[in-house]
């Protein structure tokens, strides 16, 4: 088992990274925008579950797979 590791150095600001890979100020400021986007939509959109197979519905019973015998 390896033993446990401490972060005690900062983390990198989004600009930092950005400067780093030296991707453009414009792109950076897209992509804020973006990400503000969406997080706005988020929050105030209507949080709607994801279908499952079963159109969301719960099972009846539940049916253990089973493997076929050769």
């Amino acid at each position: 088992m390896s033993p446990k590791i401490i972060i005690t150095t900062p983390f990198p600001t989004p600009e930092e990274v950005a400067a780093y890979y030296r991707i453009p100020a414009e792109r950076v400021a897209e992509l804020d925008r973006m990400i503000a986007e969406h997080r706005a939509e988020a929050v105030a959109g209507p949080h709607k579950k994801a279908s499952s197979r079963n159109g969301g519905r719960n099972a009846s019973k539940v049916v253990k797979a089973s493997r076929s015998k050769k």
